[in-house]
């Protein structure tokens, strides 16, 4: 009964402390608050700065704060290298990203090493060519760049792209994407999203819709849909198309250049309404 006194004295000691209004309305604005409840008590940024005072003269609080669960790991997108050249006309810079925090140990390694062997096989490649060319006394004019963006970083997902972009006379765009549910801290496919084995349908139809009410709205834009050359045209996603998911837990279908229309239309992007299939993360 006494320590359950204490406990609740050191409680209400906890919640008189001031902070600085500036200091926490930085905090704010960096983190989301959490619920309480009668069963956790979940302490926010700003509750663990202002405890260290508290911690350094009450051994007692320190002791009680054992039992309650602060902050947890920060999932984050790092660049640990890059790979570049600038002469003679060849622009080369090579990204390599790294994922750190996740538990899951085997996952991150995979991923990471994943794309540090990408990224290292793309530069000795045009290093091979720049080599030949620069041998032969040929003038380049190449830009070769990949870079990594984190498309979603929040409680339940992390989605990043790695993207590659070539110029040569002409230029092209390729993109990879990592999806990892941080629930279970597991890759995300699109196999394992949906129990419904019509999913590459439905959504490939949502798609064209979308398509044709793009190309309504605005007559610049093009895809290879009811065209001339219908063996051409736009039919189904693959089993694997790329895909992230946004900040509203919504599946966002991704196309490179030239996947579903001309050069112009560049790499593209079509958010699948959640009334149309439901994201299950698990």
């Amino acid at each position: 009964m006494n320590n359950k006194k204490n406990l609740d004295k050191l409680r209400e000691n906890y919640n008189n402390i001031q902070i600085p209004d500036e200091l926490d309305n930085r905090v704010n604005e960096a983190i989301n608050k959490k619920r309480f409840s009668h069963k956790k008590i979940f302490v926010s940024a700003a509750s663990v700065v202002a405890v260290v005072g508290v911690i350094n003269i009450s051994p007692a609080f320190a002791n009680a704060l054992e039992e309650i669960p602060v902050i947890g790991d920060i999932v984050k997108v790092v660049r640990i290298s890059n790979y570049s050249v600038d002469r003679n006309g060849f622009d080369v810079s090579i990204d390599v990203p790294k994922i750190e925090g996740l538990k899951n140990q085997e996952l991150q390694d995979r991923i990471n090493q994943e794309m540090e062997k990408e990224a290292k096989d793309l530069y000795n490649q045009y290093m091979k060519e720049i080599e030949e060319l620069e041998k032969d006394n040929i003038p380049g004019r190449e830009m070769v760049k990949s870079s990594v963006e984190t498309k979603t970083n929040n409680e339940n997902v992390l989605s990043l792209v790695v993207t590659k972009y070539e110029a040569q006379g002409s230029s092209n765009t390729t993109r990879k994407f990592y999806n990892i549910n941080k629930n279970n801290e597991t890759a995300i496919t699109l196999e394992g999203m949906f129990n419904n084995k019509d999913y590459v349908s439905i959504i490939s139809e949502n798609i064209k819709n979308q398509m044709k009410e793009r190309i309504k709205n605005n007559p610049n834009e093009y895809y290879w849909l009811d065209s001339e050359y219908p063996e051409n045209d736009f039919k189904v996603i693959k089993k694997d198309q790329g895909f992230y998911i946004n900040d509203k837990n919504e599946l966002v279908i991704c196309f490179d250049k030239y996947e579903v229309g001309p050069g112009s239309t560049g790499v593209t992007e079509f958010v699948i309404p959640s009334d149309v299939i439901d994201v299950n993360l698990g």
